[in-house]
């Protein structure tokens, strides 16, 4: 059976569990577990994405499918003013109520951003951010995960679906997990691998070279 879609994938969890009895529980349970967790996990280049947040007053949403920040700046021509992040309580302490100006700073309350000083006018910010996998569903067939490593959703789904069911072998509970675990190092070190492909190789000029014989402790 091809895993490629979101139907050949809840067929092939069922024949692995060679359970026919779990519909409901492998479509609104171990997938989406599966998803939940490779998604606070993983961070590589096929989640990274960019938006437009208007910045027009000291708090904005964030992006519905945000995970983590890559970098932050406001746009106003061809320059580009970098939004540094600082904490929350950093922020209160330095923040005066009637300051305005150009957004120099961010922080994160909840699904909000806060920034400071106050914009003074309407500005457009750039965020380049880590953006979650599309969940599957009836009108979601596929994604980037399960088109190029079905493995993640077949191993994370069997996983959660052991620790539901018990009764398992832990040996079995184990080998899922394992290969779950596998799929996911695998699919990162190809990200690391791709990104740095075909960089050109550096000459380094050595300077001096100690004889092996003498310590230089």
């Amino acid at each position: 059976m091809a895993l490629n879609t979101y139907t050949t994938l809840k067929s092939s969890i069922a024949n692995w569990l060679n359970r026919s009895d779990l519909t409901t529980e492998i479509a609104d349970d171990f997938i989406k577990l599966a998803e939940a967790d490779f998604n606070s996990k993983l961070r590589v280049r096929a989640m990274i994405t960019q938006a437009d947040v208007t910045v027009n007053a000291e708090t904005a949403a964030l992006p519905t499918d945000f995970l983590q920040i890559r970098d932050f700046y406001i746009l106003s021509g061809e320059t580009k003013t970098p939004l540094t992040y600082t904490t929350p309580a950093q922020m209160d302490t330095t923040t005066g109520t009637s300051t305005t100006g150009k957004p120099t700073t961010y922080t994160i309350l909840g699904d909000t951003f806060r920034f400071s000083p106050k914009p003074d006018t309407t500005y457009t910010a750039k965020i380049n951010y880590y953006k979650r996998f599309s969940a599957l569903s009836g009108s979601v067939a596929t994604n980037y995960i399960l088109t190029n490593h079905p493995a993640i959703y077949l191993y994370g789904s069997l996983f959660h679906a052991a620790n539901f069911l018990g009764g398992v072998n832990p040996q079995q509970i184990q080998s899922w997990q394992l290969m779950y675990s596998t799929a996911m190092e695998r699919l990162e070190l190809n990200d690391r691998e791709d990104e740095y492909n075909g960089s050109p190789l550096q000459v380094r000029t050595v300077t001096s070279v100690a004889s092996p014989f003498i310590s230089t402790s």
